[in-house]
């Protein structure tokens, strides 16, 4: 199947598998232990309606909205995913470029394999970044700071990975990343040649928190204000993340 043919969200996964290492898919199918959220989450979008606005006129339609302060075109943005190019060489770079060009926002995972200033300076529509609040302050700090001078106007704080999530198909497929190469891997490598290529030939990739640790910033202030949704003190937040 190519991708112009593929008509709706079922197809785009059909593709997937095709082209995917067996490992590579699920950990992008995939969720934690059972996947009871997962499927509760997609039913609860299955039973969403749209409701039209008939005999409205259709010459003048205005899809925007704003979102989190930001003002976009459509009413969906492209939400923060991790290790995107594991998936494809372009990865963030792609999907980055696709947001502009509908006017919506792009979010960049704490995990992404683009930096911060590589997307700030590749898009000018609104940027989100997803931040994982380390026990290393000074990463933290230093992550918000990044994004900041790279004119990111929101960032959204995950609270609830005090431990991972157990990922059952992870554990049954031997995913990591990078891919490790074994016997079993190798054969999938060979069954999924175009991935090979695309991965193995293009540049490798690290994520955008390498080397940070060093990179310490003393002042606190734009945390708190970037931080708008949650009226709870950021170091509360802080603190509850390095519980054990």
């Amino acid at each position: 199947m190519r991708i112009d043919r593929c008509n709706n969200v079922k197809d785009f996964r059909s593709m997937a598998r095709r082209r995917l290492p067996g490992p590579i898919f699920h950990y992008i199918d995939g969720a934690a232990d059972d996947e009871v959220t997962y499927r509760r989450n997609t039913e609860a979008y299955e039973r969403c309606d749209l409701v039209p606005n008939v005999l409205a006129g259709v010459e003048d339609i205005d899809m925007s909205t704003a979102v989190m302060g930001q003002k976009l075109d459509i009413p969906l943005f492209c939400s923060p995913t991790a290790l995107q190019r594991l998936f494809h060489h372009d990865g963030e770079r792609a999907v980055a470029k696709a947001a502009e060009k509908f006017g919506t926002m792009f979010g960049i995972s704490s995990l992404g394999t683009v930096s911060v200033e590589e997307i700030g300076s590749t898009i000018r529509t609104p940027k989100l970044f997803q931040l994982y609040f380390h026990k290393d302050r000074g990463l933290t700090n230093s992550m918000i700071e990044r994004c900041s001078a790279a004119n990111f106007g929101v960032l959204a704080l995950t609270v609830d990975t005090i431990t991972g999530g157990n990922r059952e198909r992870d554990l049954r497929t031997g995913f990591t990343s990078p891919p490790r190469v074994t016997l079993k891997s190798l054969f999938s490598f060979a069954l999924h040649p175009r991935w090979a290529v695309n991965y193995f030939t293009h540049e490798k990739f690290e994520l955008p928190t390498a080397g940070l640790r060093e990179r310490r910033v003393e002042h606190l202030g734009i945390r708190r204000r970037l931080f708008q949704h949650d009226a709870r003190p950021v170091d509360e937040l802080a603190r509850r993340r390095e519980c054990p």
